[in-house]
């Protein structure tokens, strides 16, 4: 049985460069070459393209030629049942993607289509299929875009100043778990106003929340209520955490007038350590050091660029 193919074109702001990069190795499980702010990945992993904020199409591949007319040639045997729709979409050489001329687009969205024969629905079709030329090989398969949709956590009602970006957000969920687990529960011990939480359960992770500001667990409430998800948040200072879960995430408290005492924060990092087995640990001072010598092992790291500051990312595992 063949392995199936999928191209997963990529598309990241250089501040967030490091992070899609972590986000990439531990979904996909290889190294991107990015061209300026572009990186495609050929896999035989599948993965929606609906979960990464940096993904801008995947195409599972369905025919391959080394000419275009050899790929119109192969079309004329694919014989779909579904109403379809073609685009051609871009060429990518050397890791440089341009968008191929309009006349040449409609040209071939019309002989391809010719080939295949079938139904065509340019509107409301079952099945968006997608051509690229991808380092001179011809492919075609079926496309889907990136729609954004989580995009409309950025409204919610309630907002804090130094919170996670959404999209910074939805990729550490996704380098916590790769592979999507409904028996899994994620912590979320200084939960804030909600950014991880909403991106972990509108992608079905079970979560729990806690703060130990009673004004950011009112706003979380807010914010998860805002949007119709169930997930228990209470107050609660994470040193005295009890309960026992698979994955963590820790946003290390932040403030731009104050820094959290090193103290305070090794305390946390221990606490973390006794919650979970693996976690991701988000923070704007340098924690290798302190990681190391509570026995974290550190799978993987990256980093988001601010204009006045970086926040480092961690990846790490517990040895309970």
């Amino acid at each position: 049985m063949n392995s199936k193919r999928y191209i997963y074109r990529y598309t990241c702001h250089e501040q967030e460069l490091a992070l899609c990069s972590l986000e990439i190795r531990q979904m996909l499980r290889v190294e991107p070459s990015w061209y300026q702010s572009t990186a495609v990945i050929d896999s035989e992993l599948e993965v929606s393209p609906q979960r990464s904020p940096y993904v801008k199409y995947r195409l599972e591949v369905l025919l391959s030629a080394e000419s275009y007319e050899d790929l119109l040639h192969e079309a004329a045997e694919l014989q779909l049942q579904e109403v379809y729709k073609i685009t051609a979409l871009e060429v990518i050489q050397d890791g440089n993607a341009s968008k191929l001329p309009y006349e040449l687009r409609r040209r071939m969205e019309r002989e391809l289509g010719t080939a295949i024969g079938g139904s065509i629905h340019l509107k409301s079709p079952d099945v968006w299929l997608g051509v690229i030329q991808l380092e001179g090989e011809w492919l075609l398969g079926i496309y889907e875009q990136h729609a954004g949709k989580w995009q409309q956590y950025d409204r919610k009602p309630r907002h804090y100043s130094t919170a996670l970006s959404t999209r910074v957000a939805r990729a550490v969920v996704n380098t916590l778990l790769p592979q999507l687990d409904s028996t899994v529960t994620l912590l979320d011990p200084c939960c804030g106003i909600g950014t991880v939480l909403l991106q972990a359960c509108d992608q079905g992770v079970s979560a729990r929340g806690y703060d130990i500001n009673p004004l950011a667990v009112v706003g979380a409430r807010e914010n998860m209520a805002a949007f119709d998800f169930s997930c228990s948040i209470g107050i609660a200072d994470m040193r005295e955490l009890q309960d026992d879960y698979d994955v963590a995430v820790l946003d290390l408290p932040y403030n731009r007038c104050s820094v959290l005492p090193e103290s305070e924060r090794k305390e946390m990092l221990q606490a973390l350590s006794k919650l979970a087995k693996r976690a991701v640990i988000v923070s704007v001072e340098p924690i290798e050091h302190e990681l190391q010598a509570i026995g974290a092992t550190i799978i993987d790291a990256g980093q988001v660029q601010k204009t006045h500051f970086k926040r480092d990312i961690w990846l790490v595992q517990f040895d309970q």
